[in-house]
């Protein structure tokens, strides 16, 4: 019996992995290293480098755009040729000498560049060759952001220890290009088509079961069309799905931020806070893997719904945790608030693909990351607020509780499949005849 090839959907995740591996270590998660160099070495003033993260916050919103891109000309070229525009900004910030200048080359052009070849470029190249198991595939390269994120930062703070600022950008972008960019032109292709093949529900990747170990998989709705973004913009499951990603990264945002300052201020000392905020980020990983394969297997609402509410529930252990002094229950609280951020992406996207179709999932998706964008700047302004008016962070992550336990029930009430009228399947069938 011939031994069955390894299917290249295989290849095109670590690669799309490698992309978000890359992207989040060393431009996302790194960016407090250059936050303290400005600051700290370079002497610059607060209220200008805040404003270039301010900036780069705001710059999300043209995440249509990159969807756009996207279904032009495809995950590869487009990854390649973004990341080859982000590493020259990069190591051009080397040469930057005033506060200025950072807000425009750092704060704009880095910024808006690495939005192509981030998040949605990475699950949109999943989405292209997975079917049955994208919620699993999205998981691994969500898993591999998150490593990025670990991993990055001390290499990262060690170069510019070593270096001179313009020597440790530089080897910055040339990282970028190796590990996000090269790699990929040359080995990544955008669909199964272009090798023989098909999504791994198909022949090309089906194989009989053995007994008893048959995959289950969700066989729940799936749209006859697929939507064009403009229809699919004017549904409100789309927004519905956008808000309760957001509900479950509001509170992800609070502790991820702001959790530091709330442990030390109930007593915590800075090196144990430090640590127990870094926990958060070890069970995403975690979550990424074990979890996200889960969301193949049931009802996508469900899934968004169980999430939100597990997020809810581990906003409230941490300030009971806080308050209390209890590292086991912090440690417990870091995990039921972490865990859920590592499927919640692999949730969405099969949702969308459910509702909506898998062809403009990446012309689809970016409108969620707009609501997204827009709730993550909300809770540092909550978070903001609570610890103006109150002298204590708690009332914020009581909050993040209550927005995403309501959420979570409008989701299980209002979110259903979009109905496809006969004029819009007539329409649609119109157009794929030309």
């Amino acid at each position: 019996m011939q031994k069955k090839k390894l299917y290249y959907g295989w290849i095109v995740t670590l690669l799309a992995g490698l992309t978000y591996f890359g992207s989040n270590g060393l431009l996302s998660a790194s960016a407090g290293t250059i936050v303290s160099q400005v600051l700290l070495v370079k002497g610059w003033d607060a209220a200008q480098v805040s404003f270039t993260y301010t900036l780069k916050s705001v710059l999300g919103l043209g995440l249509p755009l990159v969807g756009l891109l996207l279904m032009k000309i495809g995950p590869r070229k487009c990854i390649f040729w973004t990341t080859t525009i982000t590493a020259i900004f990069l190591a051009l910030t080397g040469w930057v000498d005033s506060p200025i200048v950072f807000i425009f080359v750092y704060g704009v052009a880095v910024s808006f560049s690495m939005l192509f070849n981030d998040q949605l470029a990475c699950f949109t190249a999943v989405n292209n060759w997975w079917d049955r198991r994208r919620g699993e595939q999205g998981g691994y390269v969500q898993a591999l952001g998150a490593l990025g994120g670990v991993v990055f930062p001390p290499i990262i703070t060690w170069l510019f220890l070593n270096f001179s600022w313009k020597s440790a950008l530089i080897i910055m972008a040339v990282l970028l290009m190796l590990i996000t960019a090269i790699p990929q032109m040359i080995f990544m292709r955008d669909h199964p088509s272009e090798l023989g093949l098909e999504m791994d529900g198909g022949p090309a990747e089906g194989k009989p079961a053995k007994p008893g170990k048959a995959r289950r998989v969700y066989q729940g709705y799936k749209s006859p069309v697929d939507w064009e973004i403009k229809d699919a913009v004017r549904c409100p499951q789309l927004w519905i799905v956008g808000l309760a990603w957001g509900s479950t990264v509001f509170g992800y945002c609070a502790v991820q931020y702001f959790g530091m300052t709330h442990l030390i201020m109930n007593g915590f000392a800075d090196i144990t806070a430090a640590s127990a905020v870094s926990i958060m980020s070890g069970a995403l990983l975690v979550g990424s893997l074990i979890l996200s394969p889960l969301t193949d297997r049931m009802n996508p609402k469900i899934a968004l719904v169980l999430i939100g509410v597990v997020a809810s529930v581990g906003c409230v252990l941490f300030d009971v945790a806080a308050r209390s002094g209890s590292m086991p229950l912090m440690v417990l609280s870091m995990i039921v608030a972490g865990a859920p951020n590592g499927p919640i992406i692999c949730a969405v996207m099969n949702t969308l693909v459910s509702y909506f179709g898998a062809k403009n999932y990446a012309g689809i998706q970016p409108y969620c990351n707009v609501l997204l964008t827009l709730i993550g700047a909300a809770s540092s302004a909550v978070c903001g607020w609570a610890l103006t008016q109150f002298g204590s962070l708690s009332n914020a992550y009581y909050v993040a509780a209550v927005f995403g336990v309501v959420i979570s029930v409008a989701v299980l009430l209002f979110l259903k499949p979009p109905k496809v009228s006969e004029k819009m399947l007539a329409k649609y069938q119109a157009k794929a005849a030309q």
